[in-house]
């Protein structure tokens, strides 16, 4: 087996900010862009293009909406995307767990 064809492992995660934003609506019922951005440090572009990325694999559902007059867009996992996350970050824990003391 290639460290490719690990069990959990998901190649979608190890491009932008997409780990970390995944890492960030798992807790979370739906979190708006702003928050999204500010917690991870990233820009509106990237955060833009990789929701969008893992929109299209299924593991992200945008809502589009407005708070007053200002276009507001939330993000939330899809059980998909919940479980993907969970794959994957159990497959990097067994990683550490693989390297030993």
């Amino acid at each position: 087996m290639t460290e490719q064809d690990a069990p959990g492992r998901d190649p979608i995660f190890e491009t932008g900010p997409r780990l970390g934003l995944c890492a960030l609506l798992q807790g979370a019922e739906w979190v708006d862009f702003a928050t999204a951005r500010d917690m991870l440090g990233a820009t509106d572009s990237a955060i833009s293009r990789h929701s969008r990325a893992l929109e299209d694999a299924g593991y992200l559902e945008v809502r589009k909406g407005s708070v007053g007059r200002r276009p507001r867009t939330w993000f939330r996992l899809t059980r998909t995307g919940q479980a993907a996350i969970k794959g994957h970050l159990d497959w990097l824990a067994q990683l550490h767990q693989n390297l030993g003391p």
